[in-house]
């Protein structure tokens, strides 16, 4: 099984995002899931059942203290991955590395920046300048949210088409 840790969006939030996106959406190649929206904190990989057991022991063991989210803007990776970005958080960063601390075997040597960021789209580089054109259009303003906790989740596609599921929470 495919896991990492991340943050939960709020379905309200979820609900948000793709309601500014849906006018952009021509067909439905590449788009995300709105159920899938979430700020990854370790990509684990694939995982053992030891490995699972192991995780949640760890996950158990994250202390750490709720903080607030707020949107950026849209943008784009290599106009191939259209996202929506995070505004900086020190609290964020800190998050990011105590995991790191407490997973360090599945910490992979990042060649790339730590970006938080939700991935909305994918593989839509021949539609760049009209999703860009659209998306600077208008103004997306949406309210930041609490981090409460963190969450593991599994990579399996579903028949609703969702393929991120969480199937452990931790509080702070």
């Amino acid at each position: 099984m495919r896991l990492f840790l991340g943050i939960e969006i709020p379905p309200d939030i979820k609900n948000k995002i793709h309601h500014f996106l849906e006018p952009l959406q021509k067909t439905p190649k590449g788009w995300e899931n709105p159920h899938d929206y979430h700020q990854t904190l370790l990509f684990i990989g694939e995982s053992s059942e030891a490995d699972l057991v192991i995780i949640s022991h760890r996950l158990k063991q994250i202390s750490f203290h709720p903080f607030e989210l707020t949107f950026d803007q849209f943008q784009f990776f290599n106009r191939r991955i259209m996202y929506l970005g995070l505004k900086p958080s020190v609290e964020l960063l800190e998050l990011k590395k105590h995991i790191d601390q407490v997973f360090p075997e599945w910490v992979k040597p990042e060649s790339k920046p730590f970006i938080p960021h939700l991935t909305v789209k994918r593989w839509q580089r021949y539609e760049y300048d009209e999703l860009s054109s659209g998306l600077f259009s208008r103004e997306f303003i949406c309210p930041g949210f609490i981090v409460t906790g963190i969450a593991l989740f599994k990579s399996e596609k579903d028949n609703e088409n969702q393929k991120y599921h969480i199937i452990e929470r931790e509080y702070f």
